[in-house]
């Protein structure tokens, strides 16, 4: 079962750190389509990063499996272009990886609240 509309607030740092797992030493595939990465995201600002955050919110929704899964029917929530690329910046400040589990599980569901 999929879930439903959600908050993508939390999504932000599964996409980091998704992100961070294609790079050195890790080189997995994420099976993120080109174009709708994380470098995609950070390198926009403004009305751009809002539109390409949207767009990359449609096609990873598009996607099979855990990923489409995840992002099936997920919504922008922050309105204001400029909320948006702080937050990214602040999450692109993070070392998602090198963040235990619990670590991660806290941040995630004070996310969602």
């Amino acid at each position: 079962m999929r879930p439903g509309p959600t908050c993508s607030l939390a999504q932000r740092p599964a996409a980091r750190s998704a992100h961070e797992y294609t790079q050195p030493p890790y080189g997995r595939n994420t099976h993120v389509p080109p174009g709708f990465d994380w470098s995609a995201l950070r390198s926009k600002s403004g009305e751009r990063l809002e539109a390409q955050y949207l767009a990359t919110l449609n096609e990873l929704g598009k996607q099979a499996g855990m990923l489409g899964a995840i992002f099936f029917k997920a919504q922008n929530k922050i309105q204001d272009p400029a909320k948006l690329s702080r937050l990214v910046q602040m999450i692109d400040a993070e070392s998602w990886v090198g963040m235990d589990a619990d670590t991660k599980g806290d941040l995630y569901e004070g996310l969602l609240q």
